[in-house]
């Protein structure tokens, strides 16, 4: 007899199924406020006259370094 009866299994499927969702859900809103977030800078800085310097280091995590320099 099997150690895990398919009952187990399909509970352990559906939770890495959630897991799976989730974490694409989690990703996906992290993008979405870190691209309004650059929006806003970018937007304040051409307002003040400024010019930007933006690094984008990673796309999956969204991580970026901005910079407004006065002109």
């Amino acid at each position: 007899m099997s150690i895990f009866k398919k009952r187990d299994l399909k509970g352990i499927a559906w939770l890495f199924v959630l897991i799976l969702f989730a974490w694409a859900i989690l990703t996906i809103t992290t993008g979405y406020y870190h691209n309004s977030e650059i929006n806003l800078l970018l937007t304040d800085c051409y307002k003040n006259g400024g010019e930007v310097i933006l690094e984008i280091h990673n796309n999956l995590t969204g991580s970026y370094s901005f910079e407004c320099k006065p002109k």
